[in-house]
């Protein structure tokens, strides 16, 4: 079971912004009102690419992203109604690995990433592993 941390909800969005699938820079402090769900996972895996050494060992590593994503993905159409924001999701891959996963998982929002933990750090989950 994944621990959740009891320090974030309700607290304000830090002033950065990432890079998104779509190309656009989301300013996190200024999505405004309204819901938005941003999760947080350690690494985006590729087909065909190996996975860290030790991976396998960290619970609940392994598919920790796909799951999730494709979740909020079947979720959408019932979620979030025309013209409202999307999900969001912020691991610490390269905005071209959020890509592949984005278009691989047929996903209907952008992924931002957080390939230099910014988010990770100002939300004070620095204890993450890579």
């Amino acid at each position: 079971m994944t621990a959740r941390p009891s320090h974030l909800p309700g607290r304000a969005m830090p002033a950065l912004s990432l890079p998104a699938t779509d190309g656009r820079q989301v300013a996190l402090d200024a999505l405004g009102s309204g819901r938005t769900v941003v999760y947080i996972y350690p690494m985006t895996g590729r087909p065909g690419v190996d996975l860290p050494e030790g991976w396998d060992d960290i619970p609940g590593a392994r598919g920790c992203q796909t799951p999730e994503s494709c979740a909020f993905r079947n979720l959408t159409p019932t979620c979030r109604p025309p013209g409202r924001r999307g999900y969001s999701a912020c691991p610490a891959s390269p905005p071209t690995t959020q890509a592949e996963a984005v278009d691989r998982l047929h996903l209907p929002f952008a992924m931002l990433s957080d390939e230099h933990l910014a988010l990770v750090g100002a939300s004070g989950l620095a204890d993450v592993q890579r």
